[in-house]
């Protein structure tokens, strides 16, 4: 599908033709209008461990509502566009907060782990949603993992009873498989695999440690696919009390299960505290053990499982397995049915001024969701998908981190409203952008008003900062400094990423892309930016 990006403009130029004037009614006459289409859509930010651009990513639609989707061009091919890919909804179909549109993306990248995460489009924004993707040779903080070999006899089977203690990412516990004597192991077949030796490589997890997380499968503790024990399907957030992934091989080859049961006892710390009930843990509590396979990344309920030990002794939970997998002792929150909204207000707003934020959902101790958005008086609310239908708290923070306000999420259906203070420094000045675009192939003037992200450093500095989305061609912000602090700025704009570099800032930063006489069209890559505007310009 193509989408006429410019409908708008041949109405109007209709409706002026019906009047009868002896005078050109087309003289001095400059039409305004926005070139975003396209208005529901979700961008989504896939950087390494580190934060940094990963080259090569490849991107993939694998289930879902994916029938109206296209990129912001109107074709359906997504591809990353520095480190942000975005998907959006044909303007035939309007997706709201109860009724979203969601769908899985796969992203692949040589020599990392193959991350299929949940998208969600409503009539809301989702902000930018970071999607990490993991080294399988890099261990990062908050988890461990061990590898150990166990002979085998000639029929490929234990010789006798064998127990592995690996650490845990539970400090202080080990966490122990007991794999009984005469244990044969099977391939995604079936089939025995036999070998002299068994390598098993078990990797623990800290759940509350953000960058252990990441190793889940989706990187993220809620999940729009979990089968409960009832065998419905739902979405929601996990409270995790264990995680860990088992992996084992015989002769290279990957086993996906065994001749008989072997057991985990894994290890709880005893500083968890439920956030369904707020107590503190104790023996006889029970968890829902959760496995879930690389392939299809859906948690799905295997047993109830009692707590055994003591806070002196060490907690610990024990279950027999038949698969290998990622196995998760957790308590479960179960979502809406529709997205959760946030809408801000404040006198800040009042004067266009945006303003890049940081949005937290907490469930009990555990930070279940962090998203950055764009506020804005024409972007005032928010939305997040996912997260728990009671007890989840809100919290918002500066672009730098720190506090600004926080509320408790309201039921499911209900808007969330916060009255959010100023963000800004009150000590900074305001400086706003307002950039134009003329087509150089119209007689008559007209302006395009383009939509984009903005990232923005101080010269020197490595890492761009989010600056917010510029609106039809407008920011007003208090993040840049007017003293004569140069920045580099990189806008991602559709498929195309322009940066702009050793800039300084005014209090008015007005300019208008083109050819004609005050316009600019760049001294680095004026070529280039000619190029794309001819390009953009042929679109009418």
């Amino acid at each position: 599908m193509k989408i006429k990006k410019f409908a708008i403009f041949t109405l109007g130029l209709a409706l002026l033709g019906a009047f009868e004037s002896c005078k050109n009614p087309l003289t001095d006459f400059n039409l305004q209008i926005s070139t975003q289409v396209i208005q529901h859509f979700a961008t989504l930010k896939v950087v390494d461990a580190s934060g940094n651009t990963i080259p090569g990513v490849q991107v993939a639609l694998v289930s879902g509502d994916t029938e109206n989707l296209y990129n912001l061009n109107g074709v359906k091919d997504f591809k990353m566009v520095d480190n942000l890919v975005t998907f959006g909804v044909d303007p035939k179909r309007t997706p709201t907060a109860s009724t979203p549109i969601r769908f899985r993306v796969r992203f692949t990248a040589p020599g990392y782990t193959t991350q299929t995460v949940p998208v969600t489009i409503s009539d809301v924004s989702s902000g930018i949603e970071t999607v990490t993707l993991t080294q399988p040779i890099v261990i990062p903080d908050g988890a461990e993992q061990v590898q150990e070999t166990v002979e085998l006899s000639n029929t490929g089977a234990t010789t006798v009873a064998t127990s592995v203690e690996v650490p845990s990412a539970v400090a202080g516990e080990e966490l122990v498989i007991n794999i009984p004597a005469g244990t044969q192991f099977k391939d995604e077949d079936g089939n025995i695999i036999t070998g002299g030796s068994v390598l098993v490589t078990v990797t623990t997890i800290n759940p509350e440690n953000e960058s252990a997380v990441n190793l889940l499968p989706g990187g993220d503790l809620s999940s729009d696919a979990v089968v409960l024990a009832n065998g419905s399907t739902v979405s929601g957030t996990f409270s995790p009390a264990a995680v860990t992934d088992i992996k084992m091989f015989v002769n290279g080859k990957a086993v996906e299960s065994f001749s008989q049961p072997i057991t985990v006892a894994m290890p709880i710390p005893s500083s968890y505290v439920s956030p369904i009930t707020g107590q503190a843990l104790a023996a006889g509590q029970q968890f829902d053990l959760f496995s879930n396979s690389d392939n299809d990344n859906i948690w799905k309920f295997e047993q109830k499982i009692a707590v055994t030990g003591s806070a002196a002794a060490g907690f610990f939970v024990n279950f027999p397995i038949t698969h290998l997998t990622f196995y998760m002792a957790a308590e479960f929150g179960e979502a809406c049915t529709g997205v959760q909204v946030v809408n801000f207000s404040g006198d800040w707003m009042a004067n266009g001024t945006t303003y890049p934020v940081l949005v937290e959902a907490h469930w009990g101790d555990q930070i279940i969701f962090n998203t950055q958005y764009s506020i804005s008086q024409n972007s005032p609310s928010i939305s997040f998908d996912n997260v728990p239908k009671t007890g989840v708290k809100v919290v918002i923070k500066k672009a730098d981190g720190s506090f600004l306000a926080e509320a408790d999420l309201t039921d499911c259906g209900q808007v969330t409203t916060i009255q959010l203070p100023n963000p800004a420094d009150v000590t900074g000045t305001t400086s706003t952008l307002q950039l134009y675009v003329r087509c150089p192939s119209n007689t008559t003037p007209i302006t395009l008003l383009p939509t984009f992200q903005m990232y923005y450093r101080v010269v020197g500095s490595v890492e761009y900062k989010y600056l917010g989305t510029v609106d039809n061609g407008f920011l007003r912000t208090t993040l840049l400094k007017t003293d004569g602090t140069k920045y580099d700025f990189k806008a991602i704009w559709n498929d195309k990423v322009k940066v702009v570099n050793g800039h300084t800032v005014q209090l008015d930063n007005t300019a208008t892309v083109g050819i004609g006489s005050g316009d600019i069209i760049g001294n680095k890559a004026g070529a280039t930016n000619l190029a794309i505007l001819a390009e953009e310009c042929d679109k009418l």
